[in-house]
């Protein structure tokens, strides 16, 4: 029990800290622009759910082409989880570590 917990709070964490980066990217970008814009915050959150979401999709299209078996439902220290969505959202955290020139 304490060790799904203290999973949990690690990922809000990350989360947290992956919106954080997200966050700081567009308010740099929205420095050199003058128009009405919505907030960094709300544009963070759109990137993140875009980006997991592509991820996701891509990685299930993926397996389906390729004919991989990938399990439905795993389960890791009594947690169940699905275990492509764990990598989208794994790759949507770090993603803004690498961020790309063209993107804002």
């Amino acid at each position: 029990m304490a060790y799904s917990i203290a999973l949990t709070l690690a990922v809000f964490a990350l989360v947290y800290l992956s919106m954080n980066a997200r966050v700081k990217q567009i308010t740099h970008a929205r420095k050199r622009s003058y128009n009405e814009v919505p907030s960094p915050l709300s544009e963070a959150i759109k990137d993140f759910v875009a980006v997991a979401g592509g991820v996701y999709l891509a990685l299930m299209a993926l397996s389906e082409f390729l004919k991989v078996p990938v399990p439905i439902e795993a389960e890791v220290w009594g947690l169940s989880f699905d275990p492509l969505a764990v990598v989208a959202v794994v790759l949507a955290i770090v993603a803004p570590l690498f961020p790309s020139r063209s993107r804002y």
